[in-house]
């Protein structure tokens, strides 16, 4: 079996890095891997595979300032939402019985096999998501404190929702996957979250029926369709009071990338994980439609692809006058 000191080795000498942490790396070392087997597994990694690529053809440039409008429809009559919300959910109450943290957060070391010994690490990452909204926070000049409810959108098994808990008075997280509420519920109730109300999300309720100070999405609406994508933002906006803060996450462009809802119903039930985009036009249309203005706007296209010169993804601020 390779060792510790083996799999540290990797760390440095084939990702030129140091683990996260102890816990990581112990997370590293396999029962019964072979010294040759654990080399082919960090050597084929994408992290490896990544910067090998980055070494041999330089940084990719971002996308191109002349790129052309994409081809995206947006908004769909009711019928016709009810059955893209459909078809997305099936795929998450499937994926959240099979690999539910794995599905938050797309890496080996989080498949059903291995999360017993990587769990604490798993559930330890939403810590910077926080850190994300207290610094949007501060720059938008909010005071936290003002901020007492908050909506989490796609809350998964609890990865965020725990450190939210700490720092909101109420804590409203939902999702449209009855078994990743279901291992978040168990979570929460081991870190004694009293204050988390949790909601079961589908195709005849895309959002909790409430008022909210603080909404916050990331890495989630970015599997949804753009219909969908567009019905929960304004819903989003409008359940904001005067002064609340909205801070998500959405791709907004990706070459080549077009959307016709027929042509996606027509199709069938995807096996993996889709990924979609929403025009920043739409999101800013959205917004202005809720009298909330943006406050800020930053790209974070590595959250979803190391193709930067492909893809584009924006982190969003926004707040309602008032």
């Amino acid at each position: 079996m390779a060792t510790r000191d083996e799999v540290l080795t990797c760390y440095r000498y084939i990702l030129g890095r140091e683990p996260e942490s102890d816990m990581v790396l112990l997370s590293q070392v396999i029962p019964e891997e072979t010294l040759e087997a654990l080399r082919a597994r960090f050597l084929s990694s994408e992290e490896f595979l990544r910067k090998s690529r980055l070494l041999v053809n330089g940084l990719p440039r971002p996308l191109p300032l002349t790129v052309p409008p994409l081809k995206v429809e947006t908004e769909a009559p009711p019928e016709t939402l009810r059955r893209l919300v459909e078809k997305t959910g099936e795929y998450w109450s499937a994926i959240g019985t099979e690999a539910p943290h794995w599905s938050v957060l797309t890496s080996d070391m989080y498949r059903p096999e291995r999360i017993e010994d990587t769990k604490a690490y798993f559930y330890a990452s939403g810590k910077n998501d926080l850190n994300i909204i207290r610094g949007c926070l501060r720059r938008a000049r909010v005071q936290p404190e003002a901020m007492v409810t908050a909506v989490e959108y796609g809350c998964g098994v609890g990865r965020v929702t725990g450190h939210l808990a700490v720092k909101f008075p109420k804590v409203v997280a939902c999702d449209i996957s009855r078994p990743h509420l279901d291992i978040a519920a168990a979570h929460l109730a081991e870190t004694g979250a009293s204050n988390v109300q949790l909601e079961h999300l589908g195709p005849d309720r895309l959002h909790p029926e409430l008022r909210c100070d603080f909404w916050f999405s990331r890495i989630v609406l970015q599997h949804n369709p753009p219909p969908v994508m567009a019905a929960i933002l304004r819903r989003a906006f409008a359940a904001l009071n005067p002064g609340g803060v909205a801070v998500f996450q959405v791709p907004t462009y990706k070459l080549d990338y077009t959307f016709r809802i027929r042509d996606y119903l027509d199709g069938p039930l995807g096996k993996q994980m889709e990924m979609h985009i929403l025009p920043q036009p739409t999101v800013f249309a959205l917004a202005e439609e809720a009298d909330c203005r943006p406050v800020e706007v930053r790209e974070d296209t590595g959250l979803v692809s190391s193709q930067i010169d492909q893809w584009l993804s924006n982190l969003f601020v926004f707040r309602k006058r008032g």
